[in-house]
């Protein structure tokens, strides 16, 4: 059974891997509108809630069709979330797509590159069927997880709405630190996660 404090990591591992405050600088370089941007910012979060959900709830029984193990999947998936933290930490996580954004209507800019994969990125994808485990977790303590998820996305919402103001008061040099220093954050969960996935390969096998 899933206690409080396991909630509280959940909530924050969502919070890195969607990554609010690096949500903010690929928003703000889409090169829209100041009267297009509260809509695109609403469909920027739906889109990515659909996508996530999707994700979320039906991700491992495709897996498991495929006979892919949840074990072989967070292993694998921990290390490109490992490689995706390194990128935040580095430097390139958010890169803009070029001037091409600005000839595009606001709903394609909020669909791509704003919601996929600016906020449905690969690490967030990957996060959220790794903290749901069928084997491990009730369908309702995957909707707990669903429900912080859906928190998460709220802020975001928040954040783009606000973002050229945000802007203003950190700078680019305050954004980047922040995503880095969540990038620190998400490199240990992504190891914590690859030793988690062998540790259960190694105990099943010790089993047989």
């Amino acid at each position: 059974m899933t206690n409080y404090l396991d909630y509280v990591d959940e909530l924050i591992t969502l919070f890195v891997v969607l990554d609010p405050v690096g949500s903010v600088p690929i928003f703000l370089n889409a090169e829209l509108d100041e009267r297009d941007r509260p809509r695109a910012a609403f469909i920027a979060v739906f889109v990515s809630l659909l996508v996530l959900m999707l994700f979320l709830y039906f991700a491992q029984y495709a897996l498991e069709a495929m006979h892919i193990s949840i074990p072989a999947f967070r292993i694998a998936g921990a290390a490109v979330l490992f490689l995706f933290a390194l990128r935040m930490i580095f430097g390139g996580h958010h890169a803009r797509s070029g001037s091409a954004e600005a000839r595009r209507t606001p709903t394609e800019v909020a669909i791509f590159p704003v919601a996929m994969p600016g906020i449905a990125s690969p690490g967030a994808l990957l996060a959220v069927v790794l903290l749901t485990d069928n084997n491990r977790f009730s369908l309702g303590e995957e909707s707990v997880t669903a429900g912080l998820t859906i928190a998460v996305l709220l802020v975001i919402l928040a954040l783009l709405l606000l973002a050229a103001r945000i802007q203003r008061f950190l700078g680019v040099a305050g954004i980047m630190v922040i995503t880095q220093i969540m990038g620190l954050v998400l490199a240990a969960f992504s190891v914590q996660q690859m030793l988690d996935g062998a540790l259960e390969v190694f105990g099943r096998a010790s089993g047989h």
